[in-house]
């Protein structure tokens, strides 16, 4: 049973939910943004993915609905983060993901959401993030 089923009445939110709607998840997003990195580029050891992951880094001025895209982008590839959204311990405040929300969620953004934004150009960044908001709230 989904642990959102099991807790007491009230607002519930994990670590996805804070990343997609609080306006305050920037210097969350940016750790988890660059421990995505350092692990896609321990998966794929090779000089291509290491300068592409480089040039997706983000800089100071990189807006918080870009970096909301780029993280979710990266978990799109990232098993290793996609475990550990779901085991905790990424925020003391905020509760891991629930697994059946994340199987969910995981498989819409493979599915669907990722690809959509990748084969229509006409797709921006306020499009791409509203359908992430609608995938989460869909798991």
């Amino acid at each position: 049973m989904p642990r959102i089923c099991q807790t007491p009445p009230g607002q519930y939110q994990d670590v996805v939910m804070h990343v997609i709607f609080c306006g305050g998840a920037e210097p969350l997003l940016r750790s988890l943004i660059a421990e995505s990195i350092r692990n896609l580029s321990e998966d794929f050891p090779t000089p291509g993915v290491r300068a592409a992951l480089a040039a997706l880094a983000p800089v100071a001025e990189t807006p918080l609905v870009a970096l909301r895209v780029l993280f979710f982008l990266l978990l799109n590839q990232d098993h290793r983060m996609r475990v550990r959204l779901c085991q905790g311990g990424i925020a003391p405040y905020l509760p891991p993901l629930c697994a059946h929300k994340a199987c969910t969620l995981y498989e819409s953004l493979r599915e669907a959401v990722v690809p959509s934004w990748i084969k229509n150009e006409t797709v921006t960044l306020l499009d791409f993030a509203e359908s992430l908001k609608d995938a989460y709230l869909v798991a």
